[in-house]
């Protein structure tokens, strides 16, 4: 099993910015550790004739190009809205975000 210390991840969280408890530390030194196996593993399979790909998908960008159609005017697609305010739609403020 690959060991990653717990000084590895007390450094790690200070890089990070990371306030972690005691429990916190010895909890990730862990999971990190058991992802580290993880790793290893797939980097030991023998992957020799094996052709490299990114994406086994060959279409590519599947859309239509741009073209400039008729559309609605500032002024008729606020004309609908239940309020607008400096030429936009009006929103209720969400989340207590100050504007």
């Amino acid at each position: 099993m690959s060991q990653i210390s717990r000084d590895d991840v007390a450094h790690l969280a200070r890089l990070a910015r990371l306030a972690l408890t005691d429990d916190e530390l010895d909890g990730f030194s862990g999971q990190l550790g058991a992802i580290l196996d993880h790793v290893s593993q797939i980097q030991a399979v023998d992957c020799t004739g094996v052709e490299a790909t990114d994406n086994p998908l060959k279409d590519v960008n599947v859309t239509r190009p741009d073209a400039v159609a008729p559309s609605l005017t500032q002024e008729q697609a606020l004309a609908a809205a239940p309020r607008a305010a400096d030429g936009r739609f009006e929103v209720p403020q969400i989340l207590g975000e100050s504007q």
